[in-house]
């Protein structure tokens, strides 16, 4: 007969605690485990993916790229790009990389629209926004004083697009926010390096024409050239 004292057993209260503390430490590592799946979700693109959208007839789909509100006007642009052409940037999807092939402007209020483009056949190169005010640019906004002395961006009411127009050649599209009058201005250019506002119903441009560097003054109203300069570089 052995005189060794049993094997030590904690108290009661001591085993219900590091039961306890066991639970709470696995309930732990599943929340962790949780929340790092939905981090994944969010950066492999499973969240805030573009709507797919399809023409009448056409067998290819198209995605729904951006839908942006137009400063100082009822019109929404709706951006419509191929599906499979918009890449995920910091937190949402960019549009950098996507093959824009057409635009709607809808009206908030009526619930109109019109597409700016007969199909969706072209990629977009650039779409451009100015307001009916001298100084303003494609880069560079103009303010205007309201009657109480408080700066205030003007509204936007003109629109240009460049459309692609095979090989490196581009066409540039004209139109007025309001009326809906547009028209391809310039055919078979060879790019566009500034645009701005010459006079509130004036735009002009320098862009590249047959390899040479030229200026061009568009007037809104009537759709049509007025000046032509060239630009010597030599």
């Amino acid at each position: 007969m052995s005189d060794s004292p049993p094997p030590y057993q904690p108290p009661l209260r001591g085993r219900l605690s590091e039961m306890i503390l066991r639970v709470l430490a696995a309930i732990g590592l599943v929340a962790v485990l949780g929340f790092g799946a939905y981090l994944l979700a969010l950066t492999t693109g499973e969240r805030r993916a573009p709507a797919k959208v399809e023409a009448k007839g056409a067998k290819q789909v198209f995605a729904v790229a951006a839908v942006n509100p137009l400063h100082g006007t009822n019109l929404t642009e709706i951006l419509i790009a191929t599906d499979g052409s918009i890449t995920r940037g910091d937190g949402s999807y960019s549009r950098a990389s996507a093959d824009e092939r057409n635009v709607i402007l809808l009206d908030k209020a009526s619930g109109a629209n019109r597409k700016l483009l007969p199909d969706n056949a072209r990629q977009i190169v650039e779409r451009i926004y100015l307001p009916a005010a001298a100084g303003a640019s494609s880069d560079e906004n103009v303010q205007l004083v309201d009657a109480a002395g408080n700066k205030v961006d003007p509204p936007l009411a003109y629109y240009l697009l460049r459309v692609g127009a095979g090989g490196n050649a581009e066409d540039v599209l004209v139109g007025d926010l309001a009326s809906g009058r547009q028209a391809f201005v310039l055919t078979g250019i060879d790019g566009v390096d500034k645009v701005w506002m010459q006079s509130p119903t004036r735009v002009a441009l320098l862009l590249r024409q047959n390899r040479k560097l030229v200026y061009r003054a568009i007037d809104i109203p009537t759709l049509k050239v007025v000046v032509a300069h060239p630009v010597e570089i030599d």
